[in-house]
């Protein structure tokens, strides 16, 4: 057994909240071990009362990920199941007695009991039928988020009939992930915000950040800095960093948002839960693409073969970017009603409904560095195409995108280039082949 952990949302196997196994197994004796785990799982569900959870396994080159879904408010008895099934499975394989099962049903159903919170189970299913994001953690549960939400202490939740519903809502929300320039389009995109006049949020590996200043530093670019960040009542606008860790460690953060952004798909920590190429890692940045709600915008690289071909399986609408005005996959896209964002005579240009508008000159961009920063344009596009989803005009954008970067306090450790001493340096948080290059 290699991890085990419990899944507060949905991720590449499964659809909603459960627990999840990575076990390294010889090949020669996958199938089976698998499907001894798929056996003793299915036993100890139906014997602790949870019918139908999806009960799922995915196979890598040394080994597995196998999980199944479980009641959100027992997800830590959950993973003790998972891993019960996998000892069972591994005893069977040895040729040994499996662990005694009913010990473990009685041991399992008092977890169970203990951590069970149906008032969660309610407040979940009241905020999806109110079409509101519902957060659970750190000991409190929200429903709504920024300037639209409600919380409670876990285990002083109310019951859905007396909550005020009218006072909750979701504010616009972007997800923003990639192997590359995640934090500086997130960055761009709180810039732009903040110049449609609105309390921009955000989360990066740097911290969360509100109206500009740090409400917390440090790595909080998964699930538990998205909570910190949409519990904050002054935001009205939250943009957020979302790792691959997160989000193979924990599922999605939230399952409602306005965009989502994939900056491209590269080789950088490969090897781990399983994700060993490229095809696999392009997957896992797609749980995004289940947020995004149908009148929202999931914004991909068109320059990046790996996020063309896996994009064939997204069925909620795309807005591409791309430096290449010309792609012929961006005016196929066009010309069937589409949105993208393209480099054109040296312009950044928002193309949409058939007409095709200028933004700014790459001359204009402090990021762009003279045009020499090509990854930076991309990135600057990348923020574009999402601003239409979460509603800020071409003029913030623009505004945006002319003054961002002249101070190096704008966008630290990214392509800082620096006069000093007769010298130029340039500082940059490169972390990958691709990052280099």
């Amino acid at each position: 057994m290699l991890d085990s952990r419990r899944l507060t949302g949905p991720t590449v196997l499964l659809d909603r909240p459960g627990a999840l196994l990575d076990v390294s197994v010889d090949p020669a004796d996958r199938d089976r071990a698998i499907a001894a785990w798929r056996d003793a799982v299915a036993r100890m569900l139906a014997a602790v009362g949870w019918g139908g959870e999806t009960i799922a396994a995915r196979v890598f080159g040394g080994g597995a990920s196998l999980g199944f879904t479980a009641p959100a408010d027992s997800l830590y008895a959950a993973t003790e199941i998972n891993e019960w099934a996998w000892s069972a499975a591994e005893a069977g394989l040895a040729g040994d007695a499996e662990p005694d099962f009913d010990a473990a049903r009685a041991r399992l159903a008092a977890a169970i009991a203990e951590e069970r919170n149906p008032p969660l189970l309610a407040m979940r299913a009241a905020a999806r039928a109110h079409g509101v994001n519902v957060l659970a953690g750190e000991e409190v549960v929200s429903v709504g988020s920024g300037t639209g939400v409600l919380a409670w202490p876990e285990r002083a939740i109310p019951q859905p009939h007396a909550v005020d519903w009218s006072r909750v809502h979701d504010v616009p929300i972007a997800l923003v992930t990639g192997s590359n320039g995640k934090t500086t389009v997130v960055r761009l995109l709180a810039a732009m915000a903040a110049e449609a006049g609105r309390v921009s949020g955000s989360t990066t590996t740097d911290g969360v950040a509100v109206g500009g200043r740090f409400a917390a530093e440090g790595d909080f670019s998964g699930p538990s800095g998205a909570r910190m960040l949409l519990r904050r009542q002054e935001v009205e606008t939250a943009v957020l960093e979302t790792a691959r860790g997160g989000l193979l460690r924990r599922g999605l953060a939230v399952e409602r948002a306005a965009a989502a952004v994939i900056t491209n798909v590269a080789a950088d920590h490969l090897g781990e839960f399983g994700v060993e190429g490229l095809q696999a890692l392009a997957e896992t940045k797609l749980l995004v693409a289940r947020a995004v709600q149908p009148a929202g915008r999931l914004v991909l690289n068109a320059d990046d073969p790996v996020l063309v071909g896996a994009a064939r399986r997204v069925t909620v609408p795309i807005a591409w970017f791309s430096l290449d005005r010309a792609k012929p996959l961006v005016e196929r896209h066009v010309a069937a009603g589409g949105v993208a964002a393209v480099l054109r005579d040296d312009t950044l240009t928002r193309l949409e409904a058939g007409a095709a508008r200028a933004i700014a000159p790459v001359a204009e961009l402090p990021i762009g560095l003279g045009g020499g920063a090509r990854y930076n344009i991309a990135n600057a596009l990348a923020a574009l195409a999402a601003a239409g989803a979460l509603g800020i005009p071409d003029s913030a954008a623009r505004a945006a995108l002319v003054r961002f970067g002249r101070d190096p306090g704008d966008n630290p450790g990214r392509a800082n280039l620096i006069e000093l001493g007769g010298a130029r340096l340039l500082l940059d948080y490169v972390h990958n082949p691709h990052g280099m290059a």
